[in-house]
C-alpha cells in the first residue's frame, strides 16, 4: 500500500526516487528527490524503495554521491 511519506519509483521514471506527498482516490502526488515539482500519478504505477537505494542529493537510483 502506497501512503504519504514513502519513497517510491514511478513507472516511466524508474531511475529516479520520488517522495509521496499525498495519496487520495488511487492517485499519489509525488515530488522527485532533488526537485520541487509535484506530479499526480496512479498509485498502481508506484513501487516503494528503501532509503539506501537512492541518492538523497540527486534522487538517482544507485548513485552514492550522498555518501550512502
Amino acid at each position: 500500500m502506497i501512503r504519504g511519506g514513502m519513497t517510491v519509483t514511478v513507472r516511466g521514471w524508474r531511475g529516479v526516487a520520488q517522495y509521496v506527498v499525498r495519496v487520495r482516490d488511487g492517485r499519489a502526488i509525488v515530488v522527485m528527490v532533488g526537485d520541487n515539482v509535484k506530479r499526480e500519478v496512479p498509485t498502481s504505477d508506484c513501487t516503494s524503495i528503501k532509503r539506501a537505494a537512492y541518492c538523497g542529493v540527486c534522487g538517482q537510483i544507485g548513485c552514492t554521491h550522498d555518501g550512502r
